[in-house]
């Protein structure tokens, strides 16, 4: 014998067709001699005696599926009838609620059959009809069974509210003609409305309504196929038939500036309703955006900032930090056009200097504003709330949204001065790779003969800009720079003229250059050194001969070149012969020049 080790729950129909509880045990399947072929067995948990023994015949299966739904016809029949017993009626609805609680220790092949045996007998209209009576626990047992469906398949739930609204609509249209009203309640909003008339001050059923709908309106376990889209048709049908249902204890209590009934249990059950509006803000699109504009949602809403009870004002303002967290200009003009920032400004002085969840709240809310850059917005509360917020100086939010009014006003009023500021940034910051390579490239093929004295290496990039702001200091630079090289033409000149040899090398200068031929450094009067009167090696000393065996030094810059310097040889310990060949390479060498 193979024992499985499944935990069952036996019952047995009795002559008055009432369920006989025989106990728990455990299943299992074997040949069984006396009953000559396959059997089940269930025996006792606690003893061991056996509880059910039944041969297993080929058509056992076919029987007992034909037995089970005579059985659920019965049961929910029995359920719905108005001339039931009120305590036989409980006895069945818990029955069933053991039923489906037993279902989720099946295997999910057996318990898609089990649900779907359920759905196809007619469980939910039975519900419909349940939830709709007088019996709390009878109520109470049946939300039970329908969490139980719709954490199974939320879309056997959608599909049956849908096809309900669909008759309905098709009975009401009927009726319409004929003059009559119909009465009928969806099962939907049959549930929401549980949920807002749940008489325990704890609201422990409200709450768990409330997770069911968010479970049925929740986009992330909708089907999409190729024909349809569940989301699109689902959200279409709660938007209007059900979220009138939703909303109508929001909209009743928020008809003045102030909640009108601010009881602990009118606010939790509003703070409810205000988490699943909230969801539906994060995962719906334009359906909830149309239902909050068109019928003002969010003024009503922000009337609970008023509220004696913090957990609701807080509710109240991550509804709106929700909204904003969007970005979505058609909420911004929303807001904007209804001046919605009055009723959190008014609760911020209210709340005073007291530094607590409601301060932190209204200031991050600010702060994302400001970090965000949302224009608008930063425009609209600083022209129409700066006066009441000017004075909050223990956080930088306030003045730094005056700051972002202010920079946004400058760049609106002189988008020149803009337009200048980015072409800056653009050639401070903006370089390209490229560009770069490209001025290395010149400058290592640029043979020095063909630069003039002083001229200045450009880069490319920079001989395209011809901007008024860059334009101008370079025609200032360009001035300056044909009066250094007038004067050092002069200077070469005169060299030239008292018979002394012209330098070997070419002197190039950059922008950032200062130097002038005609002066000196201090350190070039001091007595013994290198190029001083008097020194070894200098022009002007007794017996000295003008070398020109130099060691020259390139320095470049990010604008080109930036000079060449000559260091006179001062080696006293030369020979000669050497400064005679010196001497003659460099008269050869300034007769190739000329």
């Amino acid at each position: 014998m193979t024992d499985t080790r499944r935990r069952v729950k036996v019952y047995t129909l009795n002559e008055d067709r009432q369920w006989d509880d025989r106990g728990t045990g455990h299943v299992s399947s074997g040949y069984v001699e006396r009953l000559k072929g396959m059997s089940l067995l269930v025996r006792a948990e606690s003893d061991g005696s056996l509880l059910l023994e039944s041969k297993i015949n080929p058509n056992t299966a076919y029987q007992k599926q034909q037995e089970d739904e005579k059985f659920l016809t019965d049961l929910f029949a029995q359920l719905t009838d108005e001339a039931t017993d009120e305590e036989k009626r409980q006895e069945l609805v818990n029955f069933l609620k053991e039923f489906c609680a037993f279902s989720q220790t099946l295997q999910p092949q057996n318990r898609d059959a089990f649900f779907k045996t359920l759905s196809n007998m007619g469980i939910l209209p039975a519900l419909e009809v349940i939830l709709g009576m007088d019996d709390t626990q009878v109520r109470s047992a049946a939300t039970d069974i329908f969490s139980y469906l719709v954490e199974y398949n939320p879309s056997m739930v959608r599909e049956f509210v849908m096809q309900e609204a669909q008759q309905n609509d098709d009975v009401s249209k009927k009726l319409t003609e004929q003059k009559i009203t119909n009465k009928d309640i969806l099962l939907i909003n049959l549930i929401i409305e549980h949920m807002i008339c749940d008489t325990d001050p704890e609201l422990g059923g409200a709450v768990q309504l409330m997770g069911l709908l968010r479970t049925l309106v929740d986009p992330e376990n909708m089907l999409a196929t190729a024909n349809k889209t569940e989301k699109t048709e689902f959200l279409g049908f709660f938007y209007k038939h059900c979220m009138h249902v939703l909303t109508a204890p929001l909209l009743a209590n928020t008809t003045e500036d102030k909640p009108s009934k601010d009881d602990f249990q009118t606010a939790q059950l509003l703070a409810l309703v205000l988490e699943l509006l909230t969801f539906c803000v994060e995962h719906h699109t334009y359906h909830i955006k149309n239902y909050i504009i068109n019928k003002d949602i969010l003024r009503r809403v922000l009337v609970l900032m008023a509220s004696k009870h913090a957990f609701l004002a807080l509710c109240a303002l991550r509804f709106k930090r929700k909204i904003i967290g969007l970005k979505d200009e058609f909420y911004n003009r929303y807001i904007m056009k209804s001046f919605l920032f009055e009723p959190v400004v008014k609760a911020f002085l209210n709340n005073g200097s007291r530094y607590n969840l409601m301060n932190s709240a209204i200031i991050e809310m600010f702060e994302f504003i400001r970090v965000e850059d949302i224009k608008s917005l930063t425009a609209h509360v600083i022209e129409n709330y700066w006066k009441a917020l000017e004075d909050v100086d223990y956080v930088q939010t306030f003045k730094g949204l005056k700051l972002r009014f202010e920079q946004q006003r400058e760049r609106q009023d002189n988008p020149k001065l803009d337009s200048m500021r980015s072409i800056l940034r653009n050639h401070r910051y903006r370089r390209d790779a490229r560009t770069l390579e490209d001025e290395e490239e010149m400058w290592f093929n640029t043979d020095e003969d063909d630069m003039e004295d002083g001229e200045a290496v450009v880069s490319p990039s920079d001989k395209t800009k011809n901007d008024d702001d860059i334009m101008d200091p370079i025609s200032k630079f360009m001035e300056r720079k044909k009066l250094k090289e007038s004067e050092e033409k002069e200077v070469l000149l005169k060299t030239n003229l008292s018979g002394r040899q012209s330098p070997s090398f070419k002197l190039s200068l950059s922008s950032g250059t200062k130097t002038n031929l005609t002066s000196q450094s201090p350190a070039a009067n001091l007595p013994g050194s290198p190029g001083s009167p008097g020194s070894p090696g200098s022009p002007g000393s007794p017996g000295s001969v003008p070398k020109s065996t130099s060691q020259t030094a390139a320095i470049t810059t990010k604008g080109g070149l930036v000079g060449l310097v000559d260091y006179p040889d001062d080696d006293e310990d030369d020979d000669e012969d050497e400064d005679k060949e010196d001497t003659l390479l460099l008269s050869k060498k300034a007769k190739f020049e000329s």
